[in-house]
């Protein structure tokens, strides 16, 4: 009967080392998650509300192809194009709203083309500030208490999770808790995202990355290489100057755009 009840008090132990041993390793990886979390500077939890700030696309850079075959046609197009002027509001959401002004140029050829213009910076700004919120105003990992799973791979992490019912979203981190990686599935599309950090006594800074972008069709692939320059205004670090360079469906495309006159509001 001892022998009995000793083997019990012992299986009961195990038992109970065990789920210790199971809830410190959870309690671990949220600690992690959570150390992760306050490593990336966040314009959220440093107070903004929203910022809003003019910018301008360098359309000498856009159009320096067509410079090269056709120098006075370009010049002409560039001085045209120099009096569109865009604007664009960023809240905590991190989604844009880009605006323009209503220039119509006295030559009414000149104007063809203009909605294609605001059409295509439409989608490069949202695009860009799509990537960029993760980064600068939200988080890019899910919250320490949700659910996701994360595993010691030598060194470094991999951090899995889902949003929604159709997106997995599988991110690589090292030690050091910097992003290496960060790779979306979807059944409509597929994406990479390799991040670039400066570090700061605010946390880590995001300053460059390169990504790359599979749709539904075998065309359907950009690569884009993005850099972003920061300015401070009223204590928060917003972006003063972007390039871009890619290839869209094999078609080769480069962007740079200057912000200026920026506003930022805090909470």
């Amino acid at each position: 009967m001892k022998s009995m009840r000793l083997k019990t008090a012992i299986a009961g132990l195990c038992l109970l080392v065990f789920a210790c041993a199971i809830s410190a390793a959870q309690a671990d990886k949220k600690a992690v998650l959570r150390q992760a979390h306050d490593s990336y500077y966040s314009l959220k939890s440093r107070g903004l509300a929203n910022f809003q700030c003019n910018f301008s696309p360098n359309w000498d850079a856009v159009l320096q192809e067509e410079r090269k075959t056709n120098p006075t046609g370009a010049a002409h197009r560039v001085s045209v194009l120099n009096h569109i002027q865009f604007t664009v509001v960023v809240g905590t959401s991190g989604s844009a709203k880009i605006t323009h002004n209503n220039y119509v140029p006295e030559n009414s050829s000149d104007a063809k083309g203009f909605d294609d213009i605001y059409d295509g910076m439409q989608q490069a700004m949202s695009g860009f500030f799509d990537t960029w919120t993760p980064f600068m105003i939200t988080s890019p990992f899910p919250d320490a208490a949700s659910d996701y799973a994360l595993e010691e791979k030598g060194d470094q992490w991999l951090l899995s999770y889902k949003e929604g019912a159709n997106t997995d979203i599988a991110t690589t981190m090292g030690k050091d808790l910097v992003l290496r990686e960060l790779k979306v599935n979807t059944p409509q599309f597929s994406s990479s995202l390799r991040p670039h950090f400066t570090s700061s006594a605010q946390g880590f800074l995001l300053t460059a990355y390169e990504a790359d972008y599979r749709g539904l069709s075998t065309n359907d692939l950009v690569h884009l290489e993005a850099g972003i320059g920061y300015q401070t205004v009223n204590g928060f670090q917003l972006p003063q100057k972007l390039s871009f360079n890619g290839t869209n469906s094999g078609k080769s495309f480069q962007m740079e755009i200057a912000f200026w006159g920026c506003q930022a509001a805090k909470q």
